[in-house]
């Protein structure tokens, strides 16, 4: 099986974090806690466009994508500024909240704000070429 391209894994990111902002919108204005289900899956969704994301950031930089979340965490302590860093620990409480969605509604919102901005930071950091458009993204800073 070939490598993913840096392409594919942006045009992975950006349907995934669309299908999480609609999901997102849809879950919220129906009841926030009747639909902690629903909203796991818009963290699952943002958790994996991320990942696309550092994935692409991680082949620009000429490493080796295993695949493994922990593979990107590692690359991202070590490649990234330390201030993009302190983001990650927003981005870690939506992949706990895919499995276990117990958060309260500020709680979770906190973390897709967060989350958001890791993101931006992350996306002014492809070249040009390969930034996903803010309208995939902007939902997490605006909930």
């Amino acid at each position: 099986m070939p490598d993913i391209l840096p392409e594919t894994y942006c045009a992975y990111a950006e349907s995934r974090l669309r299908e999480a902002g609609e999901r997102c919108q849809r879950a919220i204005a129906a009841g926030y806690v009747s639909n902690l289900g629903e909203l796991a899956k818009v963290a699952s969704l943002t958790w994996d466009g991320t990942m696309d994301i550092l994935s692409v950031l991680a082949t620009l930089d000429g490493e080796n994508i295993t695949g493994r979340s922990s593979d990107l965490h590692q690359y991202a302590r070590h490649n990234l500024p330390p201030d993009n860093m302190t983001y990650w620990r927003h981005l870690a409480r939506l992949h706990n909240f895919q499995h276990k969605p117990n958060h309260p509604e500020p709680s979770f919102q906190q973390s897709c704000h967060f989350t958001g901005i890791f993101l931006e930071l992350l996306n002014n950091r492809l070249p040009p070429r390969l930034r996903l458009p803010a309208d995939c993204r902007e939902w997490l800073t605006a909930l």
